[in-house]
């Protein structure tokens, strides 16, 4: 019996942290941005960051250190998409989005939105540039 093995890294690793409701949202998001092209992708990232509190973007680029650091999933390829995703995320916000945001949490609305395109922007294939 063959076995067809969907290597998604994405869904993968959020299915371990995500409720039923959340991963619907996340599939959401696949059907949305999931076939853009690199450029649209890094543009998306760029404006949802503003929509999300300063501790809660801290606390994306500190994840995606700690991914940086997945022996087995971060490839010599991905370093230099982590690395542009990093660069993004700590660019400064426009001065009319410097208002704080509150009432988030990590993995909902503006959040889980910028930690798909994070992970689409550095696993999905094929790679468009």
């Amino acid at each position: 019996m063959r076995r067809n093995y969907n290597n998604n890294i994405p869904q993968m690793m959020n299915q371990f942290v995500l409720t039923d409701e959340q991963m619907k949202e996340f599939d959401n998001f696949m059907e949305k941005y999931g076939n853009l092209p690199d450029r649209a992708i890094f543009r998306e990232i760029d404006m949802v960051k503003n929509q999300v509190s300063d501790d809660l973007l801290s606390q994306h680029i500190k994840n995606l250190e700690l991914v940086e650091k997945m022996q087995g999933f971060v490839e010599k390829e991905h370093l230099g998409r982590i690395e542009t995703v990093r660069r993004i995320l700590n660019s400064p916000k426009p001065p009319q989005m410097k208002k704080e945001v509150t009432g988030q949490y990590f993995y909902g609305g503006s959040s889980l939105l910028l930690w798909f395109l994070t992970l689409a922007a550095i696993w999905r294939r094929p790679y468009f540039y």
